[in-house]
């Protein structure tokens, strides 16, 4: 049996060029030999749909820095495409919807927070963290921290602690000492106050006479040497402060102080600003040159307070200022103009909103944190800690306290944190007098019995704390002796007394 042999295929030159030739000869161009055909309507609109492609430019806007005024638009190439909330912590991600402008998504991420290198990456650390004995217990540029450790007292180290404190205070030794010798309580009071100011002097640092520099650095330095934050002197008046600011964004109908007048000079210089200063000295200023450069700048300016009532008292002031469209107030159970310029809300709402990566970020040029030194308590101090290191890199920080002793060490932090220059606007002046009063009543009968005790001049008044004693003494007289341990869980009316001499009134 002979075979036949197989027929070699064409080569796929010679099938390439029938096919180009004449494409007619393909089953699929003979169509009557399909048993169904499915009918369509043109639409020749399809043409024109395509899906959209990641942009790889933007539009950037170019303004004048110091009046906001809109030059230019420039392209800007981007580095990277395809970003969106969900896989990526720049700023140069498309914006979310309309409705999640404000407090954004849970499952968004949050802007890469300033300070950080973002080269580092956030996955870089991995498991090279020991939570056991890498964790600090002193913060960067700080001398002194918190010890974490378990602390167990024997019964005997407590009692060691106790204290008798009706031995310790006679109501009668203090007011004799007063009456003697009332020259020698001048010259005590007034050495008091010397080592209460060179004590104050040792934590904030004081300018070196010899180098007769304006600015001073902080007194820790870092390993790198690096100084974050800078002291402003605030000894001599800025004579040409209104030839640096000709047109000022914002004027009052009083003379600024000289403290006001250095913080808005750094303000005007877009850097972050920390002003120490005590209760009515004016701090509030700072804050609404902040707002109306906001506004100037087609910005926004965040107001962060610590209690919902301060929130909504700074809302009803600003409005009356800048107008009900400029301010908004955001909290948990209210909005009111959330699309406004200037926004009113307490610390843990921003925190809220830089977790969940809130587009409005984008916008803000100016925090302001008022009564920042509420970073220091037990409880809510980590939610000014968090929101201090998730600020992005774009946003100036204003920083309003009461006076507090260890400013430059805060400043310091914070510099160090967000790698930016903190310029520190301290001052221990006090344009509204501080009075101290001791109030004995305990009905509306006795509303009015209300005794000065320390005056102005920071002296205690016998004559008032004697009166006190003496309404104190009729008050008990009249309602009689009550059940109960006596004393126990109460202040004495001499511990009251020597608690206020005991007391540095210049820090209040």
């Amino acid at each position: 049996m002979s075979s036949v042999p197989v027929p070699p295929f064409p080569p796929p030159q010679q099938l390439l060029k029938e096919f180009l030739s004449s494409p007619q000869e393909l089953d699929i161009h003979q169509y009557k030999r399909h048993q169904k055909l499915w009918s369509r309507v043109p639409v020749p609109r399809s043409l024109l749909e395509a899906p959209l492609c990641p942009a790889h430019i933007n539009i950037v806007s170019e303004r004048d820095p110091s009046t906001g005024t809109l030059l230019d638009y420039k392209e800007v190439e981007l580095e990277e495409v395809g970003l969106t909330a969900s896989n990526s912590t720049s700023l140069q991600r498309p914006p979310g919807p309309l409705d999640q402008l404000i407090k954004g998504e849970a499952n968004q991420f949050p802007f890469w927070p300033g300070g950080m290198d973002r080269t580092d990456g956030i996955h870089s650390y991995g498991n090279e963290i020991n939570f056991d004995t890498d964790l600090l217990t002193v913060p960067p540029g700080f001398s002194e921290g918190m010890d974490f450790r378990n602390k167990t007292h024997a019964a005997s180290d407590i009692n060691s602690f106790k204290i008798n404190f009706d031995e310790l205070f006679n109501v009668t030794d203090i007011d004799l000492q007063m009456e003697e010798d009332p020259q020698r309580n001048e010259t005590e009071a007034g050495d008091t106050n010397q080592e209460e100011q060179e004590q104050i002097d040792e934590l904030v640092m004081i300018p070196d006479p010899v180098s007769g520099g304006l600015e001073t650095s902080a007194r820790t330095p870092n390993k790198n040497n690096e100084v974050w934050a800078i002291k402003v002197e605030l000894h001599e008046d800025i004579d040409d402060f209104y030839k640096k600011i000709p047109s000022m964004a914002h004027t009052w109908p009083f003379e600024l102080d000289n403290f006001q007048k250095q913080a808005i000079l750094r303000l005007e210089s877009h850097e972050n600003v920390f002003v120490s200063a005590h209760t009515s000295a004016g701090k509030t200023v700072v804050a609404e040159y902040a707002i109306a450069l906001s506004l100037s700048h087609k910005t926004r300016t965040i107001y962060t307070s610590p209690i919902k009532a301060l929130s909504n008292q700074k809302f009803h002031d600003f409005r009356g200022t800048f107008g009900e469209s400029a301010i908004g107030l955001v909290t948990g159970d209210v909005q009111i103009n959330k699309e406004g310029p200037c926004l009113i809300m307490t610390t843990e709402i921003l925190r809220s909103m830089l977790y969940h990566g809130s587009d409005v970020i984008r916008d803000v040029e100016w925090v302001v944190f008022d009564e920042v030194h509420y970073i220091n308590d037990t409880e809510r101090g980590v939610v000014w800690e968090e929101v201090l290191i998730m600020l992005p890199d774009h946003v100036r920080l204003i920083l309003l306290s009461a006076t507090v002793p260890n400013t430059m060490e805060f400043a310091d932090w914070v510099g160090r944190t967000k790698q930016r220059k903190i310029h520190v606007v301290s001052t221990l002046q006090r344009p509204v007098p501080l009075q101290h009063y001791l109030y004995t009543g305990n009905s509306k009968h006795t509303q009015e019995e209300l005794f000065m005790i320390v005056g102005e001049d920071k002296k205690f008044i016998v004559p008032g704390y004697k009166q006190a004693l003496e309404a104190k003494r009729k008050s008990d007289e009249k309602s009689g002796p009550k059940g109960g341990a006596k004393g126990r869980g109460q202040l004495t009316t001499a511990q009251v007394v020597t608690s206020c001499l005991s007391t540095d009134f210049s820090l209040w």
